[in-house]
C-alpha cells in the first residue's frame, strides 16, 4: 500500500523537527523542561503552575467533602494564600531539587517529589495558621498523593498538547 496519510508528516518534515530539536537542546535543560517546566518561558509555566494548582486541589477538596472525609480545614484567604506559597516554595525547591538531586529523583520514581511535597504543606499549614490547616498527619498525605496523582496526570496532557500546537507551529500550519 502506497496510500500515505497527508495528516502525517513526511520523513523529510520529521528529519527537519529532529534536527531543530537537537540544535536547541542542552543536556540538562532538556531533562528539567521534560521532568519539570511546564513551558520553556518561565513566566508562563508559573502561570501555569499557579492555575493547576489552583485547579487540581479545589478538585482534592472537593472529591474528600463529597465521600464526607474533608482533608483540610479551609477559609478562603487561607486557601489562596496556602496554594500561592505552595507553588512559590514548591518551584523553587524542585528547581533545587532537579539540579543537585536528580539521580535520587528517577530512582525514588517520583516518590521524592511526593513526600517534599508532604513537608511543604506541613510548612505552609504551620505558616498560614488559620485558614489552611491540616487536621492530621493522615490528611495531609492522602491530599498529597491525590494531588501529586492528579497534577501529574493534568500535566502530562498539558504539556502534549502543548508540545503538539509547537510542531504545528514549526510545520507552518
Amino acid at each position: 500500500m502506497n496510500s500515505k496519510d497527508p495528516k502525517k508528516p513526511s520523513e523529510e518534515e520529521i528529519r527537519k523537527i529532529f534536527e531543530q530539536i537537537k540544535k536547541n537542546r542542552s543536556g540538562k535543560n532538556t531533562a528539567i523542561s521534560f521532568g519539570f517546566l511546564l513551558h520553556s518561558n518561565y513566566v508562563v509555566h508559573m502561570t501555569f503552575s499557579f492555575l493547576i494548582n489552583f485547579l487540581i486541589s479545589a478538585v482534592v477538596i472537593g472529591l474528600a467533602i463529597g465521600i464526607h472525609a474533608p482533608l483540610i480545614e479551609i477559609t478562603i484567604l487561607g486557601y489562596v494564600l496556602g496554594i500561592i506559597l505552595l507553588t512559590l516554595i514548591e518551584n523553587f525547591v524542585k528547581i533545587l531539587m532537579f539540579k543537585y538531586f536528580m539521580r535520587m529523583l528517577i530512582l525514588s520514581m517520583g516518590l521524592l517529589s511526593v513526600l517534599t511535597q508532604i513537608l511543604i504543606l506541613y510548612l505552609i499549614d504551620f505558616i498560614v495558621s488559620t485558614g489552611f490547616h491540616f487536621p492530621g498527619v493522615e490528611q495531609l498525605i492522602i491530599f498529597s498523593f491525590g494531588f501529586s496523582i492528579l497534577r501529574f496526570v493534568l500535566s502530562i496532557y498539558l504539556r502534549r498538547w502543548l508540545y503538539t500546537k509547537k510542531i504545528r507551529f514549526l510545520e507552518g500550519k
